[in-house]
């Protein structure tokens, strides 16, 4: 660049020698003065120090221009790396003024651009991390680009930030499957997918969206929806509806065909018709007590956005009460009941659905417990909660079972041919709800041959021992 600029000095000094020369061929031949040597000696000089001058000026001018240029230079370079240095600054009679001015516009521009970026990324990134849908972004190279905590739990392990194949992470068939199909066919793809299976089921809705950039890149955004209270409740409606059939059923069948046998001549045999109204008037209060368990159901669940009745209860006597009804079960079967409640256990709670609680905890460990066996009922009280423990030596439940047992209808297959009392296999289901009603909880532990014990938790409020 120096270079350049001594080369325009010098083409300014021999321009300035050469008009000397033409200057003084002139005087000489068209001048009527005379011109001695020493007189063009000093003009020639004077014009030679005019063009060094000149060339001097001209030099530093260029200097100072390439600086200001240099320095654009190395602003867009910074620009270019996302760095923006300060803003060029120069008088507006200066020939770069224009160009600098646009510089500075483009700076503040991509300023601007890049912290817009900068907070759309970290709204992006706050928005995945609270997302509750899992999604990771799997590029060109089916590495892994983006994923957010809600897909690393879904998958049930951390995943790495640094870019990685999708298989390190994902490994279920099925998921994989949806991601190759999506690949093969540039198409979005949608699946139901189960994470993990029985006892801890967990179902998404899997979805891909196939983006792309251009013939050799694309991306895929995989998108895991959990579905499984979605899928469990359709379960439940289902089971709902064929156990619910069932209950229906029997009863009903039961009634339609000792019915139809009384009307096709049994009715004149009197010990026939009696042993056959008798069926008949089991099996129908069988179908009340059906009925009347789903319409407590819906009461209870209607009933739990309403004020409870609370009022101050001595828990024993509510005991007492419950078992002077069943007795005759209890007797029937030859069992020992062991009521422990302490006599001066008084709670805060709404003594009628404290009191179904109680029933049908009751007549459940009693319709499947053993011939003398035996059911023992205790309490504990704590500084927040007392609890209610009622303990069979029944048939048991097995694990898989005491998933279920608090559906409605839902019983054990094992208990269908072992119980003693009928029901509806609905008792269960509407304790929980009225636990639930009450704000307490409910547990179940149980094995199977020994015997079941059921724990009813409520809020203490103001529940004490008097």
């Amino acid at each position: 660049m120096h270079n350049r600029w001594q080369q325009t000095v010098r083409l300014l000094v021999l321009e300035n020698v050469l008009i000397t020369l033409i200057v003084l061929f002139v005087l000489q031949r068209f001048s009527p003065i005379t011109w001695s040597a020493g007189l063009i000696g000093c003009l020639v000089l004077a014009l030679l120090v005019l063009a060094v001058v000149e060339g001097v000026v001209v030099w530093v001018q260029q200097t100072e221009r390439q600086k200001t240029i240099d320095r654009m230079e190395a602003k867009l370079r910074q620009m270019s790396s996302q760095q923006f240095p300060p803003h060029i600054l120069l008088p507006q009679a200066d020939p770069l003024y224009s160009l600098a001015q646009a510089v500075n516009q483009l700076e503040s521009y991509q300023k601007h651009q890049t912290r817009r970026a900068e907070l759309q990324e970290k709204e992006l990134m706050m928005i995945m991390r609270y997302l509750p849908v899992g999604v990771m972004v799997i590029d060109h190279r089916r590495q892994v680009q983006l994923s957010n905590p809600a897909m690393s739990e879904l998958l049930q392990g951390s995943i790495n930030t640094v870019a990685h194949i999708y298989t390190k992470d994902i490994q279920l068939y099925a998921l994989t499957k949806l991601i190759e199909d999506t690949i093969a066919t540039q198409s979005n793809q949608r699946a139901t997918v189960t994470l993990t299976p029985a006892p801890n089921t967990q179902v998404v809705e899997a979805s891909t969206v196939y983006i792309q950039g251009n013939r050799a890149h694309y991306q895929i955004v995989l998108m895991l929806y959990d579905i499984t209270e979605v899928y469990m409740i359709e379960q439940m409606q289902d089971d709902f509806v064929s156990n619910a059939s069932h209950e229906l059923k029997t009863p009903i069948t039961a009634i339609a065909g000792f019915t139809e046998t009384l009307l096709g001549g049994a009715k004149d045999d009197p010990e026939t018709l009696d042993q056959f109204l008798h069926i008949i008037a089991d099996e129908s209060q069988r179908l009340i007590d059906l009925i009347q368990d789903v319409l407590s159901l819906s009461r209870i669940r209607a009933q739990n956005t309403t004020k409870l009745a609370l009022k101050t209860v001595v828990v024993r006597d509510l005991i007492d009460q419950e078992l002077a009804v069943v007795q005759q079960a209890v007797e029937r079967q030859q069992l020992t009941v062991d009521n422990q409640v302490e006599a001066s256990l008084t709670v805060t709670s709404d003594p009628q659905k404290l009191s179904q609680v109680i029933k049908n905890l009751l007549t459940n460990a009693i319709k499947y417990n053993r011939a003398n066996g035996k059911v023992t009922l205790t309490s504990t009280i704590s500084e927040q909660h007392w609890s209610l423990i009622v303990t069979d030596t029944g048939i048991g439940i097995s694990a898989d079972d005491q998933q279920r047992i608090f559906e409605r209808f839902y019983r054990a297959s094992p208990s269908r041919s072992q119980q003693l009392v009928s029901g509806t296999g609905l008792g269960l289901a509407i304790v929980k709800e009225l636990v639930g009603a009450l704000h307490g909880n409910i547990t179940v532990t149980s094995q199977r041959g020994v015997g079941t014990t059921m724990t009813v938790t409520f809020p203490l409020a103001e529940s004490k021992l008097a």
